[in-house]
Order: C-alpha cells, then structure tokens, then sequence
C-alpha cells in the first residue's frame, strides 16, 4: 500500500499558498516602480492601510470603555483619531493603530479560511462602510474621509460579486499583505521618526504616557504583530480540515 494525498487536499493546500505568494511578489513589483508611478498606483492602497489603521485606535478606544470622537483620513495618506480614554488603558488606545493594522491583516487570512474569499471581501466591505459611518462623519470638514470609505467598500463588494473565486482571493491575499507589511514598515519609519526627528508619532504619545523610550515601544508593537501573524500564516497555509490522505494500490 503506497499513500498518496487526495488530489483535492492538494489543491485546497496549494491554491492559498500560491495567492499569498503572488499577492506579495505582485506588492514587491509595485515597490519597484519609479515613485511617481508608485505612488499613485499605491494610492488606493494607502488609503486602505490608514482607514484600518485608524478604526484600531477607534476600536481599542470603544473595547476600553472610551468614547470616539471622531477619525480623520487626509489626501496625503495619513490619519487621525481623536478619542476621550482613561489614563489607566490609553496604552491599549494609542497601540491600537499598528497592532491593529497587523491584527487585521492576520484576520483576513484566518477569515479566508474560514468563510471563503469572497464573503472575506464582503465583511471587509462591511466593515469598512461601519466604520466610516459611526467615526468619519464628524467633524463637518469630513467629506474626504466619508468618500474614502464609501467609495473603497463599494469597490471590495463590487470585487465579491464579479470576480471569480481565486480572484477573489487573490485580492483577500493582497489586501492581507498589504496590512501586515503596511503595519511592519510603518514601526520601521517609526523608529526612524523616535531616533532621528522630533516629530509627533505614536511611540511618543506612548512614552509621555508611561514610562519607557518611544523606541522601545516601536519595537513592542512589532514584535507583537509578528507573533500574531506567524500563527495566522501558518493555519492559512495548512491543509484544509476534514481532508485525509487515502491509500492507492
């Protein structure tokens, strides 16, 4: 009796690694453009990564029993979120961007698994289009946000419903990298920020907080964001449940 592997499981095991890996050679190709082409080609993308970035604060602030004021994407691809929370858990609050941001990617894959790629497009969809609604529609100098939001999660819904199944996750894949390289590079640019400039970031809210080096926190969030993904990777990655292997004569 020699085993061999169901031709399904195979493919079930093959077909998500191969998105993942296409998803992230397509990311680094895109990097490799001139700026100028990069940066608007990436556009769309930045302003995905800043939206998740800031609902994290907004959530963290919510899960915390704070009250979110409201949250702010800006035409250069930046963000902001104002929120009223307790001293006691604003480290949860002001943590809630990066850890966020990689903590949503890694549940894109895990979602991907679970639910299939195209009902993943859709809670990203829906999610995005919650989040708008509830935190982006004050104050009244909103409307770029508003359209941001709304306009990104038509666009992933109309994906849902015209794209075939391995397009559809191919676009899940890409989305998922995009945040958790997004959230690794941002703590690289953070560190850089906290040793070499003065300007205003997260790691430093944190340190006029509590007491440890803007550096330090940086360097927490990613190790942090690492071990969320490195689990979520390999469970995206492994064999479908219920798959056995079967014997052949």
């Amino acid at each position: 009796m020699q085993s061999d592997i169901n031709p399904g499981t195979r493919k079930a095991t093959s077909v998500p690694g191969r998105l993942l890996f296409l998803a992230s050679f397509v990311t680094l190709l895109l990097n490799f453009l001139p700026g100028q082409y990069s940066a608007i080609v990436l556009y769309p993308v930045r302003l995905f990564v800043t939206l998740i970035h800031e609902s994290g604060h907004a959530l963290a602030a919510v899960l915390t029993g704070g009250q979110v004021l409201y949250l702010k994407v800006f035409t250069n691809g930046e963000g902001v979120t104002w929120a009223r929370t307790s001293p006691l858990v604003a480290w949860v609050y002001i943590s809630g961007g990066y850890v966020g941001t990689a903590a949503f990617g890694t549940l894109l894959l895990v979602a991907n698994r679970l639910a299939g790629w195209k009902t993943t497009l859709r809670l990203i969809s829906l999610y995005l289009l919650t989040v708008t609604l509830l935190w982006a529609h004050n104050p009244f100098d909103n409307l770029f946000t508003l359209c941001t939001g709304a306009i990104l999660a038509a666009i992933i819904f109309a994906a849902s419903l015209n794209l075939s199944a391995q397009w559809a996750g191919f676009v899940v894949s890409f989305l998922a990298v995009q945040c958790c390289l997004n959230a690794l590079t941002d703590i690289r640019i953070l560190l850089y920020l906290t040793t070499q400039t003065s300007t205003e970031n997260d790691a430093v809210f944190m340190s006029q907080q509590y007491p440890l080096p803007p550096t330090m926190w940086a360097l927490l969030w990613a190790i942090l964001s690492i071990a969320m993904m490195l689990p979520a990777l390999s469970y995206y990655l492994s064999p479908a449940r219920g798959s056995v292997p079967r014997a052949k004569k």
